[in-house]
């Protein structure tokens, strides 16, 4: 099955690893440092339009990857059920 996170944006659910709300995850040590790591690896797709709900961190044959989007992470987890 696949999850759409925006702007035509479509991803297969079996290739989420997580989905986080960034409100609750931004300002922690883990995720600054693991964005930083994607940052560098220029494997972060920023879909949010500046305003930036969740993190969706991805893995699709061994390749993370992560997506900001700007639909919540209770919308998507609905989506994917």
């Amino acid at each position: 099955m696949y999850l759409h996170i925006g702007k035509d944006i479509v991803i297969n659910d079996k290739d989420i690893i997580s989905i986080l709300n960034l409100n609750y995850v931004k300002n922690t040590k883990t995720y600054k440092k693991m964005y930083k790591n994607l940052e560098e690896k220029k494997a972060i797709i920023n879909i949010a339009d500046n305003k930036e709900k969740t993190f969706i961190l991805t893995k699709e044959k061994s390749v993370e990857k992560a997506y900001i989007s700007n639909i919540s992470v209770n919308t998507l987890i609905k989506r994917v059920i």
